[in-house]
Parts: structure tokens; C-alpha cells; sequence
């Protein structure tokens, strides 16, 4: 069921030790918020903490060159906090991407990142259309083929995105030299989108006749210039109210038919697919066109922020199944094609706890560490292949992170799962569901249930393996598509017996395997992981102290599908232990 028709002219732009009780409950929401940060942001929560997350400490690009890789360690261990170390020899999948470092314009020149980590670190280089064109038929790429020059004598490969909608952004006297489209279209008569609020864009109309014939002579002169050839991948996009042309037509992401039915829509990303026949790879659009997908083109997206978006999304292959389980559909056309799939973690900047950025997470920067840990999860949850990334705030998540995008069942070195809980609400689900899912009375009611970001390692309930989610963190706002008065998000499942089953196609359980546990050390006895039939059994010693730790078991040779219900392993409480409260499990292959 689908209920947004209408055209939209603008898109959005998008470790620690406390006591065991208190880990269990939901933090007080009795703390109170400024009257000012509510009025410029009403949807912000009371002040809350976050215990098992470093503080903040935004890293800037030139800090990435004293960045590690997390230690690999091969032997049986535990460590306090999570895991996201890999063996050595692994290296980052060809189609892994990571943004490090972005220029807007074309005066600043990329810096070498000399990194000490594994990475496919690349550039996104922002143009403006004005400045290649800046009088109508005459196109000097120069200025661009330089920059790219420069970037690739750095080591740095580029992601174009050329600017091209705006007139002017914002209000006072820089607004239309802050623009990206030639001025000269107004002589052309190009009409101008309406402006919701004085601080958008204030956008030429791609749909016009003059503008959409001016726009493909440009894509056309890049092609020309030798563009695609020089690129790794390079954005097209349509009209923002914010920085950046966004979507891929003038209907709202849901609406991929619509946009496909228009004649200049399907022109543009013809004009797109002529430049870069032959490398169709290379180019990704700013929303989801089936046009452009049976082109070979991918997507990015640009919100994982909020890291419960596109929930459920039948491009993206995101949905919940009856149990409340989230689920990825590998027949999507972004992953069964195995398009560049993107997403922007960004937003985690000082500034957006200020009035000047609308207080778009809180009033302060406790939450951010946690939010870009959920996001940088979700964000390989859906199975991403390219990322622009800025803060680093978990620096031992990149080099992890780096490692991971781009990779299929077939070649990832691990599988994993993440016993997380969020509630979405049933009506914000619902219009976006395509495949009608059944929701029950108490979902209607209380939200259903979103558990568990997973790569291709699947926890699930069954008779006998019964959990209960745990470790109640509060969200720092009311995300829209949340449960009204359930924002939080739990960490954890707590059971005596956790069953857990390995994706059949995963190639990696025929060798040997270090399994990671991240659990809460909450009451004394044994964890235990058990494993061919149950016939072998390996423990940790819990101690009750409250830490988040992770233990890694180093398992020689694991028999698929042997326990009941043909989970591949169990993790369980030991004798007298009650139950064990577990946040993540990965599964390493070959180490």
C-alpha cells in the first residue's frame, strides 16, 4: 500500500563498567530539556547517558593516519567491550568504498591519507554545473580533470557528484552566489520551484524543457572531457531544498514508478548510461529508479543517522518478518545485482547539538557515539558497498568497517548478528509495505517489533531457545517512524539457551573459526558456547561485575546444523547459571 502521490519538489538531505542493575533498566526520561532547544527541535529527549560507548571526540581527516586496525589476537581470550578485529590477512573487497574526505568546490586539493589500516579510502569531489559552463556552450572541465589529476597523484581515487539544480541557497546577500546552476538559464525563461522555507534552495525546475536539454549537452561534454573514464563512481541526482541534488525525479523515494514514467526522468539517466556505457558500475543515482537499476546503476542514499529508515524498503530489500524479525531480500535489485549501494553517516559535527543545525540529535554530543555505532551496523546490515563517513568516533569501527562494505555471503570472512530491538509504528510500516505483512492487535498498539541488524548469522526463537530483549538505551530524539513512547532501543536478548544458525551458503564454517560473544557479565556461573550436537561445550567464567566484554572461542571444526532445530551452535547459561544476556556474536572464518 502506497499513500504519497504527490510530486515533492525538495527532498530531506538528509567501554565501561556500571553496575548490572542498573544496565537492565530503562534510563529516567524525568530529565528536562531547555525550552530553547525545544522550540527549535521539539522531537529532542530528556539528557540520558550511554555506558558502554567511549565519549565523544571527533577525529578529523588528518588524524586517520594514527588509526589501528583492533588487534587481532588467535588464541581463546576476553576483552572488555566489543570485538571488530579481523585476521590479518584479510583485505577490503573491490567494491568496498569509503569516503574519507570531501572538497565542495575546486580550490582546496585532497591531502594523502597514509593510512595504517586497510581501506579503498576514496575522495567526493563537489562541482558546481556554473562553474564548468559558466557562460551557455562553453564547457572547461579543465579545472575538474585537474583536481581529479591531483587526488588520484595523492593516491586518492574520486567520486564525482556535479551540483546543478540550485539558483541560490538560502537568504542574505551570498544566496545566489552560493548557487550551482548557471544563472544564464533564467534567459531560457526556466521557471523556479517554490520554496517551503526562506532557508532552502531556491531550485530551477528540471522538468523544464530548456533546462532538461542545457543538462544533457553537460552530461553529454563530460563524456567528452574523458570524465567517466578518469572517476571510480560518480552521483546523479535531481533537485534539493538542501546542499546537494537529491532524489532522481520530482516524486518522493517511494514513488520509483512515477518517476520512471516521466520522459525527462528516463532522458537523464539515458544521457547518465551513454557516458558511461561499458562502466555502468561506476554510477549511482540519489533515489531508486527500476529505469536505472536494469541499467546497472546503483543508489546511495544519505539518512542512516537515523538508523531505523527504510524499514521497510522493497528496493533496498529491507523487511520484518511475522516474528519481528529484520530480514534482507538478496533478490533486490541493488544486491542481486550487485549495484553500488551507499549511505552517508556524517552528521556527527559539534554543531549539530547547536541551534544552528536545529538541535538535530539533543542538546549535546553524549548520543553520538552510540548513534554512529548503530548507524555504522545498520549500514552493513544493508549490506552496503560504499559509505561517507566523518568522526570516527568507535575509531576501531572504521578499519573494521572498511573491511566489511562491499561483500557478499560468498566472500565476507565473517557472518554476525546484533540482538538489538526498536519498535516502529504499525501505520508507518504499513504504508510502506508492499508485501501486506500481517500486524497483530498488540503491534498496533504497542509497534512492532524490529530485532536484530544481521549479516547472514541469524539468531531466532524457537521452542525451548526462548529470549527476551535487554539493556534498555534511550534515543536522543523521537525518530518519526518510532513507537510513540517507546524510544529506546534494547542491546542485548537474554535467554538460557540462545540458538543461532549460520547462512548454508557461507563457505567459511568448513575451516577453522573464532567465535566473538559480547555479553553483559550480569551473574555469576558459566557461559557456555555449545556445538556439534552438543557434544563439545566451551566456557567463560562470568564474574557479575556489570562490564560489556567479548570472549572468543577458537573452534577447529564446527558441524553444521546439529543442534535442535538445526541451529549451528548455542550459547547457553551453565549449570545453576539462569541465563545469559548476549548483544553480538560474530563468526570469523580461517584465522
Amino acid at each position: 500500500m502506497r499513500n504519497h502521490k504527490k510530486p515533492y519538489k525538495y527532498l530531506f538531505s538528509k567501554s565501561c563498567c556500571i553496575s548490572a542493575a542498573a544496565c537492565l533498566l530503562l534510563p529516567s526520561l524525568s530529565g528536562q530539556v531547555p525550552e530553547a532547544v525545544l522550540a527549535v527541535n521539539p522531537n529532542v529527549l530528556p539528557e540520558n547517558s550511554y555506558p558502554f560507548w567511549p565519549s565523544y571526540n571527533y577525529l578529523e581527516t588528518e588524524d586517520l593516519q594514527n588509526l589501528h586496525a583492533q588487534e587481532w589476537i588467535d588464541r581463546d581470550h576476553t576483552i572488555e567491550g566489543w570485538d571488530w578485529s579481523l585476521p590479518e590477512h584479510v583485505e577490503p573487497a573491490p567494491t568496498g568504498l569509503v569516503g574519507l574526505q570531501r572538497i565542495i568546490g575546486l580550490d582546496r586539493e585532497f591531502i594523502p591519507m597514509n593510512l595504517d589500516f586497510k581501506a579503498n579510502g576514496v575522495g567526493i569531489l563537489w562541482v558546481k554545473w556554473r562553474d564548468i559552463e559558466p557562460v551557455e556552450g562553453r564547457y572547461d572541465f579543465q579545472p575538474v580533470i585537474n583536481r581529479i589529476k591531483q587526488a588520484n597523484s595523492a593516491g586518492i581515487d574520486v567520486i564525482l557528484r556535479i551540483l546543478s539544480c540550485s539558483k541560490s541557497r538560502g537568504t542574505g546577500s551570498k544566496a545566489t552566489s552560493s548557487g550551482e546552476a548557471p544563472l544564464w538559464l533564467e534567459d531560457h525563461g526556466v521557471n523556479l520551484l517554490p520554496k517551503r522555507e526562506a532557508r532552502h534552495n531556491l531550485n530551477f525546475d528540471p522538468a523544464h524543457p530548456e533546462f532538461h536539454k542545457c543538462y544533457l549537452k553537460l552530461i553529454d561534454e563530460m563524456d567528452r572531457a574523458g570524465i567517466p573514464e578518469m572517476v571510480k563512481a560518480a552521483y546523479v541526482g535531481y533537485a534539493s531544498h538542501s546542499f546537494g541534488d537529491e532524489g532522481i525525479g520530482p516524486f518522493r523515494e517511494a514513488e520509483a514508478a512515477e518517476n520512471d514514467a516521466l520522459p525527462h526522468v528516463r532522458e537523464r539517466l539515458d544521457a547518465w548510461h551513454k557516458a558511461f556505457e561499458g562502466m555502468e558500475h561506476k554510477v549511482f543515482m540519489g533515489g531508486s529508479s527500476h529505469y536505472g537499476y536494469a541499467k546497472g546503476f546503483g543508489v546511495r542514499r544519505g539518512f542512516v543517522e537515523m538508523y531505523l529508515y527504510n524499514i521497510p524498503n522493497e528496493d533496498l530489500g529491507q523487511h520484518i518478518d511475522t516474528g519481528g524479525y529484520l530480514y534482507v531480500d538478496e533478490a533486490a535489485p541493488v544486491i542481486r545485482n550487485q549495484c553500488f549501494n551507499g549511505e552517508v553517516n556524517e552528521e556527527y559535527e559539534k554543531t549539530w547539538a547547536t541551534a544552528e543545525r536545529g538541535f538535530r540529535f539533543g542538546s549535546t554530543t553524549n548520543s553520538y557515539p552510540y548513534r554512529y555505532f548503530t548507524s555504522t551496523l545498520r549500514a552493513l546490515q544493508m549490506r552496503c558497498t560504499y559509505i561517507h563517513t566523518t568522526g570516527h568516533l568507535i575509531p576501531e569501527m572504521l578499519p573494521f568497517l572498511s573491511l566489511e562494505l562491499g561483500r557478499t555471503v560468498k566472500d565476507t570472512p565473517d557472518v554476525w548478528t546484533f540482538l538489538r530491538t526498536s519498535y516502529l509504528k504499525a501505520s508507518t510500516y504499513r504504508n510502506n509495505d508492499v508485501l501486506n505483512r500481517p500486524i497483530t492487535p498488540s503491534e498496533e498498539k504497542g509497534g512492532i517489533p524490529v530485532r536484530n541488524f544481521e549479516r547472514w548469522l541469524y539468531q531466532r526463537d524457537a521452542g525451548g531457545f526462548e529470549t527476551r530483549p535487554m539493556i534498555e538505551i534511550q534515543q536522543p530524539i523521537k525518530m518519526w517512524m518510532v513507537q510513540t513512547d517507546r524510544y529506546y532501543d534494547t542491546i542485548a536478548r537474554a535467554g538460557k539457551r540462545i540458538g543461532f544458525d549460520i547462512d548454508d551458503r557461507w563457505g567459511g564454517v568448513d575451516g577453522k573459526l573464532a567465535l566473538k560473544v559480547t555479553f553483559l557479565d550480569a551473574g555469576e556461573g558459566n557461559l557456555q558456547l555449545a556445538y556439534n550436537g552438543g557434544e563439545r561445550i566451551k566456557n567463560q567464567q562470568l564474574l557479575g561485575d556489570g562490564k560489556l566484554k567479548t570472549t572468543t572461542f577458537l573452534i577447529p571444526d564446527m558441524e553444521p546444523n546439529t543442534m535442535d532445530h538445526d541451529f549451528d551452535f548455542v550459547i547457553q547459561g551453565g549449570e545453576g547459571t539462569k541465563e545469559v544476556i548476549i548483544s553480538m556474536v560474530r563468526v570469523v572464518s580461517d584465522i
